[in-house]
């Protein structure tokens, strides 16, 4: 009991020399400190989700960017503490040298095991336990939207979050709100693609049914009918997008946009083993564009099948190298580099 005293009444007169020696703690220091480690265990949990597929890269970038914001809003350790003013130094040093290692020593004979562990829990924290929870982003997502239903790029990253939760219903709206703000935007079609159905919501419909109409009003223009086949295809026709991709290839086959477009709806007749019409419209692709990513798996993916084991490896690490990290499709083209997985459709 006495050594319990002696250890007290030594760190009291410890603590009270520093307290009194110290001007005022910065209490923004311990706690930006504490929340910095938080926010980048969370953007390395984040990292690990998208690597594995949990989230989509819109709704990635979105939430790093949103924590990288707090990040950046903190406030640096160096600049957290204020500057000492001018004081006589002696006597602190004398608390600090003596009685302070004095105390600390006694505190750690006695309550080793406890403090340590208490410390280590303390520095899990609840980060270390919190991985990312692609569900809550979609929530902060959808109470943004209600704030400023305006966004249509909002909606769209939700669409594709909907996609990747398996939630169609919900992702089919989304895309219909964006196609309301924003009726010429593409890019919602190729969303809404992943979830087309046989009607689609009014906003949609009315998409389609405009370039539908264009091609129709410009019979000679080929870009007009590859936006004609992209529309069918989100209704679900898929005869009628493959007719309007060809004829979009019959006025102009060496343009790119429509090279990618005709060449796509030839290789989704057998993804698993690619048509001659395929390959060669994809050969023509490659001519113009050489990082065309879908031109390097399916030649590599025909190579493969024709007994050209290293034309199909040369093709398939151009893309590897060319694929982000975090893209599903370079998962794929890794396992297929390494004989772990076949060389089927992507």
């Amino acid at each position: 009991m006495s050594a319990i005293i002696l250890v007290g009444l030594l760190s009291l007169v410890a603590v009270a020399c520093l307290v009194l020696r110290l001007p005022a703690p910065a209490a923004a220091a311990g706690t930006a400190g504490g929340r910095r480690a938080q926010i980048e265990d969370s953007l390395a949990e984040l990292a690990r989700a998208r690597a594995e597929g949990v989230i989509d890269a819109a709704s990635f970038d979105d939430e790093r960017q949103r924590l990288q914001a707090e990040l950046s809003q903190l406030p640096a350790d160096d600049d957290a503490v204020p500057a000492r003013p001018a004081r006589t130094w002696w006597p602190f040093a004398l608390a600090v040298l003596v009685l302070l290692p004095l105390a600390s020593g006694s505190l750690y004979l006695f309550l080793q095991g406890p403090f340590w562990q208490a410390l280590d829990a303390s520095r899990a924290g609840p980060a270390a336990t919190s991985p990312v929870d692609p569900a809550a982003m979609v929530a902060s997502l959808e109470a943004r939207l209600a704030a400023n239903g305006d966004d249509v790029e909002g909606w769209k990253r939700l669409g594709r979050s909907y996609v990747v939760l398996g939630r169609p219903d919900d992702a089919r709206r989304a895309y219909d709100r964006a196609a309301a703000l924003a009726p010429d935007d593409m890019a919602i079609l190729e969303g809404y693609a992943a979830v087309a159905e046989d009607a689609p919501p009014p906003a949609i419909a009315a998409m389609i049914e405009r370039l539908e109409q264009a091609a129709l009003a410009a019979p000679q223009d080929p870009a007009a009918w590859v936006r004609a086949g992209f529309a069918r295809a989100a209704r679900g026709d898929r005869a009628g997008a493959r007719d309007a991709y060809a004829r979009a290839h019959e006025l102009d086959p060496q343009r790119p946009e429509v090279l990618a477009a005709y060449a796509a709806s030839a290789y989704a007749l057998n993804p698993r083993e690619p048509s001659d019409e395929a390959v060669a419209a994809y050969r023509k692709l490659i001519a113009l564009q050489p990082d065309n990513a879908s031109a390097l798996w399916v030649l590599g993916q025909a190579a493969q099948l024709a007994g050209r084991p290293d034309e199909a490896r040369d093709y398939w690490q151009r893309l590897l190298e060319r694929l982000p990290e975090g893209e599903p499709l370079r998962a794929q083209v890794q396992r297929v580099l390494e004989g772990t997985a076949p060389p089927g459709g992507p």
